[in-house]
Parts: structure tokens; sequence; C-alpha cells
């Protein structure tokens, strides 16, 4: 797990392996400050974050809320039910991302209640960073 502290607040991020059983049940059980998302790398999904964070604070995001944001954000397209099927969760690896006052204690009690085994977080390449970065901003341009 990676604790960040920034300006718009704590931001936790966890890689992990899910099955579907444990993808229900993590959204049956858990609601509030995260988001389950299915991309390449950590700094993608912190940025991405970040980004969504600061649009939801400043009333210019598109979704309605940070999690449906930070979907938007990571795929490209302002349309939800198309970012989650593009980012969305998924069987296999993934990564969960924790946000607000208590990231680091619900990033753990998620971890811990549902038994999810941990990951080596993989960060980006610079130039893939680079590029990611771009797509993430300039989703409100479109």
């Amino acid at each position: 797990m990676l604790e960040i502290r920034t300006k718009v607040g704590e931001i936790c991020i966890s890689k992990v392996w899910l099955t579907d059983e444990q993808i229900n049940k993590l959204f049956d059980r858990f609601k509030g400050d995260y988001q389950v998302v299915n991309a390449e790398c950590a700094d993608k999904v912190i940025f991405a974050t970040i980004i969504a964070i600061k649009a939801v604070k400043e009333g210019r995001s598109i979704a309605k809320t940070v999690p449906g944001e930070i979907l938007v954000r990571l795929s490209g397209n302002r349309q939800i039910k198309e970012a989650i099927k593009k980012v969305g969760a998924k069987e296999g690896e993934n990564y969960i991302v924790t946000f607000g006052e208590n990231a680091s204690a619900l990033l753990q009690k998620i971890l811990s209640t549902l038994e999810i085994k941990e990951l080596e977080l993989e960060r980006c390449d610079l130039e893939y960073a680079k590029k990611a970065f771009e797509d993430i901003a300039i989703i409100e341009a479109l």
C-alpha cells in the first residue's frame, strides 16, 4: 500500500488480485471514498484521483461523484457506462484507491475484511506517465 499526502487530501492505493466474488462483495459492503479500477500502473490512477477530486470540488466534473469522475478520467470517455467497461474492476489485477480523511484506514479495512491479497505496486514508465497525464487532463476539453 502506498500512502500519499496531497493538497486535496490523503490518497492510498494498493494493487490487488480480485475474484469476481470479491468485487461483488466489495461494492456491496463498502460505500464511500474509494474506487476499484483496472489500469496499467499506479501513477495513472493516482493522478486521475487527484484531478477527479479537484474537478468535483471546483464544480467542473463530468460525473456526479469522485469515484465516477475517476472512471471518466482514467478511461478518457465521458460516458460512465463506457468508462466502466474500459477501466472498471475486472477479475484479476486491479488497483484500489481510497481518498479523504480516513483513506488509509478504509483501504486497510477493505483488504482485511475481504482477505484481499496485495501485489507489488507498479509505477508508470516516465514517457507513458506523461502521455497518460495529458489524456486524463484533456477530458474536460472534449
